[in-house]
């Protein structure tokens, strides 16, 4: 069977006509390189969580999906502890202005992780952004801001039995910990995961392991691994 995009995913999986659940971990603001916004832009059959923790872009969140009912925005980060950890991003003000000469637009929004090192290594990653951009590199690192969270486990969030249902993680290489926060007997139908780390190999292969283990099957996707544990209800996605 060939292997299936995640845009071409997304589009059979709202297609589809059974109510849904969405879970979205890292909402940023909710545009920047967001493969959900088109959905979410029009009438969801369902609902969905957005899980953002920090307060600049939780707001943009916020104010993006006023009007929707159905959209929960939460200021939450997601791990497989329930404790106080720093999280790091660019000062808003800095990310604005790292564009540079490349494509995605707003890109230094979305790098907010755990690990300051990741940060980091995608400031220095992007230097085909210009020679202004390369001049500016020590200016961005030390423009890494941090914020003092609580953490919460993905289980204490129950998954409708009912509902076709999908996890969408995008936390700079903390994946494998939302993952292990969860409840493997309330799991979701679809879990699809941002895996473009190298540094971070061997959380991928953990990641995968962990998912074959508990029934779940690889459907595709480069840097947006798509795992499904149920596609009864989506049969043509074999087919494609």
């Amino acid at each position: 069977k060939r292997k299936i995009r995640l845009d071409h995913f997304l589009n059979l999986f709202f297609k589809d006509k059974q109510k849904k659940f969405i879970i979205q971990v890292g909402g940023n603001d909710g545009i920047n390189s967001d493969p959900l916004r088109k959905y979410f832009k029009k009438k969801i059959n369902g609902k969905a969580l957005i899980f953002e923790p920090l307060d600049y872009y939780f707001l943009k969140l916020k104010k993006l999906y006023k009007n929707k009912k159905n959209i929960k925005i939460l200021k939450i980060a997601l791990s497989n502890k329930i404790e106080k950890k720093k999280i790091f991003f660019i000062d808003p003000k800095i990310a604005k202005l790292m564009d540079g000469k490349g494509p995605g637009k707003g890109w230094a929004h979305g790098q907010g992780s755990f690990s300051k090192n990741v940060v980091i290594y995608w400031i220095k990653k992007n230097k085909s952004r210009g020679q202004n951009y390369i001049k500016n590199i020590d200016k961005y690192v030390k423009s890494i801001k941090y914020k003092e969270i609580h953490t919460k486990k993905i289980s204490s969030f129950k998954i409708p039995k009912d509902n076709l249902s999908l996890l969408l993680i995008d936390v700079q290489g903390f994946e494998l910990e939302v993952l292990k926060g969860m409840n493997w007997n309330n799991s979701p139908d679809f879990i699809v995961y941002e895996d473009d780390l190298k540094i971070y190999n061997n959380k991928s292969n953990l990641i995968r392991k962990i998912l074959k283990k508990k029934g779940y099957v690889y459907l595709g996707g480069k840097y947006d691994k798509i795992f499904s544990k149920k596609i009864s209800n989506m049969s043509d996605l074999s087919s494609k």
